[in-house]
């Protein structure tokens, strides 16, 4: 059950096979570190090497983001009385493997430490080789088994002064000669040694990171080094706090995390925001019989859609739908979905938007959990709802028409406009709901390098967060939606007649529907790629001259965006992440913190 790997961030990515090239990084570390770490492992039972080993372990499990991390460590192997007179090599590596999960304090890591590391001491007579070939674990030119990271501890008595300073066997002096082999035999190992003075005293702890040269740079294992003291320290100030309050980063590098990630805006006031009814509004008003939506040979002018929307909220209205309560909505995309939408909205309610093409389990639990104050689906999905126990109103009811199209009033900005269910695929789906303040935000600071007005195309699910970004890039800002039938947007070849055949202006496509899309007579069509990695191949094939390409990133839970890239070059071969959305804070980190390319490949 124990990780493969610990998964540390590298300066490049593992090679399919380890070339074992490495290097050293000196580390020297003053007394008054070794005297906080001394007292900790005696007030806590323990031994500084245990101590030593807790931080290590906690600046693994912070890196990796992991929270079982193992770490391979030589012992003397002499604990046999026969061999303390005999001169040769016993060392054995075990295997220390602590559970860091649960937020522990550090007193509780070290616990954990100590018992792991007693119970390896009671056996470590099993060589190592044999502990291997027991576990049988997944084998790698890659790595090494079991443990990546190695740790040694130089304590005994007779150590005085510097590593260098000679050594006293009797009438004997030994001067240790260090040797750079230029090799690494683990990803890291820390041999470390306590210094004491000639007079016994403690004088600080020294020694030597040994690395892979085929994945790491010297200038991040000097960072490590420093991000090992660190934690260190911080574990041996406080044995009470929990890990969580441990940080592995300076002030200076915080403060460039705050300017990436755009956390100023978490300061600024936020100002009055519309509603998207309120918007929406503002756009039948301007030009009510402009064209709002096409589907196939018909068309929707915004003061009709207007209308339709208001009969179907008053319908809604009567039938106890208002704030604070939500709608589900089991349509296919249509123009009655949006005015389904519309509708829902104008109530001051939520909708939730649930895919036809999902099984029945995954809709029984979405009914369950958002608990719908009705569900707004046609007659032929009716029966899927027989035993769903919530209120079903069918779109097409003949009642609907006979509805007052009067307006409403405008719902506030903060109430939640509708609630999109995640994959569910590190467990069960979870509802985010979004209020309007969120969608309207975001629309209203849509990207300068987009068209103006135009068509925008309604390909995607509605339960796919993306179909807000479409639904309202184009409804309001007066744009025409077009609506896009299920078997043209599943044949690239017919999407792409219909696109060009429909003058789309701004196309939202995940990287992968992009790369399988002919961008034929699209030459003035936006792109925004959305949801994935971007390849560098999609950009190539759509960043050409004359049509803007944006890659955009972030979950639903952050309202589709945080952060949009400025327009892609084909020539560049890379993919921008872009700059923080307006409103939105970015947090970016990679595991060494520092400065990456704007131009990150796949990123």
């Amino acid at each position: 059950g124990m990780p493969e790997r610990v998964a540390l961030p590298t300066d490049r990515p593992y090679p399919v096979v380890a070339d074992y090239r490495g290097a050293t990084g000196d580390l020297d570390w003053p007394v008054e570190l070794q005297q906080k770490v001394r007292a900790l492992a005696g007030q806590c039972g323990a031994t500084s090497f245990m101590v030593v080993q807790a931080a290590l372990a906690v600046l693994l499990a912070k890196l990796s983001g992991s929270s079982d991390v193992a770490v391979g460590f030589p012992i003397a192997g002499r604990r046999d009385p026969a061999l303390y007179d005999l001169v040769g090599f016993f060392v054995n590596t075990l295997v220390l493997r602590v559970d860091l999960g649960g937020d522990p304090t550090v007193a509780e890591v070290l616990a954990r430490v100590r018992r792991g590391s007693l119970d390896a001491f009671e056996h470590q007579d099993v060589p190592f080789e044999v502990l291997v070939e027991r576990l049988n674990p997944a084998r790698s030119m890659t790595h090494h088994p079991l443990f990546q990271v190695a740790l040694a501890w130089q304590n005994f008595a007779d150590h005085r002064g510097d590593l260098t300073t000679g050594l006293a066997l009797g009438d004997l002096q030994v001067t240790p000669l260090s040797t750079d082999t230029h090799t690494a035999r683990w990803d890291l190992t820390f041999d470390l040694a306590e210094r004491f003075s000639r007079g016994g005293d403690l004088a600080g702890i020294a020694g030597t990171v040994e690395f892979r040269t085929d994945v790491f740079d010297p200038a991040s294992i000097e960072l490590l080094i420093e991000r090992l003291r660190r934690v260190l320290e911080a574990v041996a100030a406080d044995p009470g706090q929990r890990l969580s309050a441990i940080d592995v980063l300076d002030e200076a590098e915080h403060g460039r995390l705050d300017r990436w990630g755009n956390r100023a805006v978490l300061g600024e006031p936020v100002g009055v925001l519309p509603s998207i009814p309120e918007l929406f509004a503002v756009q039948v008003a301007r030009a009510p019989g402009a064209v709002a939506i096409t589907c196939g040979e018909s068309a929707w002018s915004y003061g009709e859609l207007d209308e339709a929307s208001n009969r179907l909220a008053h319908f809604l209205v009567e039938r106890g739908v208002g704030p604070g309560l939500s709608v589900a909505l089991l349509l296919p995309r249509s123009a009655e979905a949006i005015v389904a939408i519309l509708a829902v909205l104008k109530c001051g309610a939520a909708y939730v938007p649930i895919d036809p093409a999902h099984p029945d389990a995954r809709l029984g639990f979405m009914l369950a959990d958002a608990a719908p104050a009705a569900v707004l689906t046609t007659a032929q999905l009716r029966g899927r709802l027989a035993q769903s126990g919530v209120a079903v109103i069918d779109v097409d009811d003949p009642a609907i028409a006979a509805t007052s199209s009067t307006a409403l009033p405008i719902p506030g900005a903060d109430g939640i406009a509708y609630i999109i269910y995640t994959s569910g695929t590190t467990g069960a789906p979870k509802g985010v709901a979004i209020p309007h303040r969120n969608v309207t935000q975001l629309l209203e600071s849509l990207p300068t390098d987009l068209p103006r007005s135009g068509a925008w195309p309604l390909c995607h699910s509605l339960a796919f967060d993306v179909s807000v970004w479409e639904i309202f890039g184009a409804l309001l800002h007066g744009d025409r939606l077009v609506i896009v039938p299920e078997e043209v947007a599943s044949s690239p070849e017919c999407f792409n007649a219909l696109l060009v055949d429909e003058r789309i202006t701004v196309l939202t496509q995940t990287p992968s529907a992009a790369a399988a899309l002919p961008p034929e007579g699209l030459e003035s069509t936006a792109m925004v790629v959305v949801g994935e990695a971007c390849p560098t191949a999609v950009v190539q094939r759509w960043a050409t001259a004359g049509r803007v390409m944006l890659n955009a990133f972030g979950p639903t839970e952050t309202t589709m965006c945080v952060t949009i890239s400025a327009p892609l070059a084909a020539d560049s071969g890379v993919v921008p992440i872009g700059s923080p959305v307006a409103g939105a804070a970015l947090f970016v980190l990679d595991g060494w913190l520092r400065p990456v390319p704007v131009g990150v490949a796949g990123e």
